[in-house]
């Protein structure tokens, strides 16, 4: 994907604060693997190993340092309410008559109301990045 980055469209870019620096020095510490769930349960022992860390403990990390974690574009929450099933009547055939060949078929299935975490990566990445400039900074001194 391209992602728009005209000036004419921006603020005008502001430095990281000291509690910034400090937020994305230890995330930056917080990588590891994981396995998703559901894939350890389809696969077993097989299911594949992924880098990075979990949204939850970004938010407490950004916190620890003073910060309000849902003011950054990298930490997604979604919320969604429940639906019910919808379900219509639709031509699916006509028969040897000519006459149209009628079926419910679900429209919408249910879903459950539920929550989910996420991270916008390339942001995430360009936070810690940062962190990592000042700590090169700091050796090059």
């Amino acid at each position: 994907t391209i992602n728009t980055s005209d000036a004419r469209d921006k603020t005008a870019v502001r430095p990281f604060t000291a509690q910034e620096l400090q937020a994305s020095k230890l995330i930056a510490k917080e990588f590891g693997f994981f396995k998703w769930l559901d894939a350890v349960v389809e696969k077993g022992d097989a299911a594949r190993s992924h880098c990075g860390t979990t949204v939850q403990r970004i938010i407490e990390i950004m916190e620890s340092c003073g910060l309000t974690a849902s003011d950054y574009g990298f930490i997604c929450y979604d919320e969604w309410e429940a639906l019910e099933e919808l379900r219509d009547t639709v031509q699916v055939d006509v028969d040897s008559e000519g006459l149209p060949v009628m079926r419910e078929v679900i429209t919408r299935p249910a879903r459950p109301a539920g929550n989910r975490y996420s991270l916008r990566d390339g942001e995430l990445m360009k936070f810690i990045a940062k962190g990592f400039d000042a700590r090169l900074a700091e050796l090059e001194k």
